[in-house]
């Protein structure tokens, strides 16, 4: 019985280890350093200063009178958003001209606006396109993370159970009581631990960088942006095309970001690591970085619609001359 008694004993310790060093194993950092930028650009992009727009928003209105009448306040600052504001001051002025020079020149200033606003989607695109590429990117790791969680809250359940059914057998063939409880008691106690292990598991992590970082800006707000055209720049910071026409888009989304994906609680290593250069991110991280970075896209998304108001203005005002 001794004998018996023992082995048990020495099966529950060995399993209890076994598991301990798979434990360990597991919780250890990925070996893995993600820092590939394949969703940047290939290429700098440069603006043409011509077309940057100003940035005395209300100056520009009071200095629009002439557009009032012709386009809303709305389609101005847009106007002044693409850089085409002069063009369009011009092609209201050559409408007084019906002779063949006159029509000629118009001509040329609808081509020059509808060529800058076709640039300008494809700006639009672009950043959306490198948004949409960096959340895949995020929610590709963050997933390949949980699936390293959920094998390892398997193996703990396994163990639980393994660990667990052991000590009821040896509980049940010994017939010291004393022995007994304590078996029933240790084997309860490694069981729970495990169990409470599975509910709130220490997840891997994973080096994961982003040298160009296209949050960054959102956060900080520089006066320049180093990853957004000066076209989007503008429409971010500019309050009048916010729906509450009291704080600029740029404010809603970080206000967004604050009370839903931080819990308006963040400290200083986390806004490092998603506004910065990266770091070490567990899955909740990058899941909510991929998040993040939706919601950025569909804001800059959404700058369309105030694309198609100005395009639909000026169909109007070229059909009304």
């Amino acid at each position: 019985m001794k004998k018996t008694l023992s082995r048990f004993f020495y099966i529950l310790i060995g399993a209890s280890q076994l598991l301990s060093c798979r434990n360990a194993n597991i919780t250890r950092h990925l070996e893995l350093n993600v820092s590939s930028q394949y969703c940047a650009p290939t290429i700098v992009y440069t603006y043409n200063p011509d077309f940057i727009p100003y940035s005395n928003t209300d100056s520009i209105l009071i200095n629009s009178k002439s557009l009032s009448g012709k386009l809303s306040e709305h389609d101005i600052l847009m106007a002044n958003a693409t850089g085409t504001l002069s063009l369009i001051n011009r092609l209201v002025n050559s409408n007084k001209d019906s002779t063949l020079n006159g029509r000629i020149n118009r001509l040329e200033i609808i081509n020059k606006i509808q060529n800058h606003l076709l640039l300008l989607t494809t700006e639009i695109s672009g950043i959306a396109a490198e948004l949409d590429c960096e959340g895949e990117r995020a929610d590709l790791f963050a997933n390949y993370l949980d699936n390293l969680n959920d094998k390892k809250t398997a193996r703990l359940t396994g163990a639980s159970i393994v660990i667990a059914a052991l000590a009821t057998v040896a509980a049940v063939i010994v017939h010291n009581d004393g022995l007994q409880n304590g078996i029933t008691i240790g084997g309860g106690v490694i069981s729970a631990g495990l169990a409470v292990l599975t509910i709130k598991p220490h997840g891997k992590k994973i080096s994961y960088m982003h040298t160009r970082n296209v949050l960054e800006d959102i956060w900080f707000a520089p006066e320049k942006s180093k990853v957004y055209p000066p076209f989007i720049w503008y429409m971010l910071n500019e309050k009048r095309f916010s729906n509450s026409k009291k704080e600029p888009l740029l404010q809603t989304i970080k206000n967004r970001w604050n009370k839903f994906e931080l819990d308006q609680d963040i400290d200083t290593t986390t806004i490092n690591i998603l506004f910065k250069n990266g770091g070490i991110y567990d899955a909740d991280k990058l899941h909510t970085r991929a998040t993040m970075l939706n919601q950025l896209q569909s804001t800059i998304r959404s700058i369309n619609q105030d694309m198609q108001s100005l395009l639909s203005e000026l169909n109007n005002l070229n059909t009304d001359r």
